[in-house]
């Protein structure tokens, strides 16, 4: 293998041209368009680059095109499975159209997500997908001047920025407070999250509430909790939940507090659903435990997957065909209600 560029570290475009016995500016030419190299040359200059392990820069390269081929996607936290759905669908939908995904994490918190917002379009990303409802005057500002398409994944925000890809979340609580009260259930609970910024709890809180109260039913007993950390108190939060009632049907908003709270239920001797009756968001395991449990499920992979695509319509220039796009979501009752 040729030697590295003096005082520089790194292998450089001269390198490969050294290995391959090309000129500096056939390389060049290589990586901005193979199809302007002839099959020979190409052929060694691939090997070349394999050879002695050259990876382009595509800082100076999107300095060049003002492109930087990376679209970013904020979420709360990873530590919750379902944000990882919009991840995949994402990534799938990008894969052949020579676009790589950048993920940034916010913990809930609104701070963080206009500091990575910030940082995100100082690094020139092509496109964003953010995981929030509601945007702060700076964050529109900022939004505003990065002048790129952005996306609004797991809500259908009134007022959304650019263009929006989700679930009415306050249509899935009202749908589990009308299939509890179908069972004949009255006093109700929802556990939700504590944190002011998952809208996303608070509007299926929200439909839960407000369709028990035209049906006339007692006012649920309300739990905020801390995610993920409720999952290790489970069983804190199921005593207090029967402490205040009992309820005779939960409302769970996370899919794996629901399923922490169907083992918790387990080992203070209640029977599912004769004792108490629980449902939430989906889980993977929520089909895999005794009795099995209820769920709502949201396709999350589709809000990365249909975020992409619209990303990519824009990025060509074109007009997705509507800037809102709402999946719907799917009941499936099980033992467990």
């Amino acid at each position: 293998m040729s030697r590295r560029s003096r005082g520089t570290g790194q292998v450089r475009i001269e390198d490969v041209a050294r290995e391959a016995g090309v000129s500096a500016q056939s390389v060049s030419r290589y990586l901005r368009d193979p199809g302007r190299v002839g099959p020979a040359t190409s052929a060694r200059i691939c090997e070349a680059i394999s050879a002695v392990g050259y990876v382009p820069n595509l800082i100076a390269g999107s300095l060049a095109s003002n492109r930087s081929h990376v679209v970013g996607i904020l979420l709360p936290t990873l530590a919750i499975p379902a944000h990882a759905g919009p991840v995949e669908g994402l990534a799938a939908a990008l894969r052949d159209s020579a676009y790589e995904v950048l993920v940034g994490t916010t913990g809930y918190d609104a701070g963080a997500e206009e500091r990575l917002v910030r940082a995100f379009v100082g690094r020139r990303v092509d496109g964003l997908v953010l995981t929030s409802d509601v945007l702060s005057a700076e964050l529109r500002r900022t939004l505003t001047a990065f002048a790129a398409p952005v996306v609004q994944i797991w809500e259908l925000p009134s007022e959304p920025f650019d263009m929006a890809v989700g679930v009415s979340n306050k249509a899935v609580g009202a749908a589990v407070a009308g299939h509890f009260l179908a069972r004949g259930h009255r006093l109700c609970a929802a556990v939700g999250h504590a944190q002011a910024t998952d809208t996303r709890s608070a509007a299926r809180v929200a439909g839960f509430v407000e369709t028990l109260a035209a049906a006339g039913a007692p006012a649920p007993i309300r739990l905020d909790v801390r995610m993920p950390e409720a999952l290790a108190q489970a069983d804190a939060i199921l005593a207090r939940l029967c402490a205040e009632g009992p309820p005779s049907a939960v409302f769970c908003t996370a899919g794996q507090l629901t399923v922490a709270l169907h083992f918790a239920a387990r080992r203070a001797g209640l029977n599912l659903p004769d004792d108490l009756a629980l449902m939430g968001l989906d889980s993977e395991f929520a089909a895999l435990v005794d009795p099995p449990l209820s769920v709502v499920r949201v396709r999350t992979y589709e809000f990365g997957r249909l975020a992409g695509e619209m990303l990519i319509e824009r990025l060509a220039g074109r007009r997705p065909e509507t800037q809102m796009r709402d999946v719907g979501f799917e009941m499936i009752l099980r033992a467990s209600t």
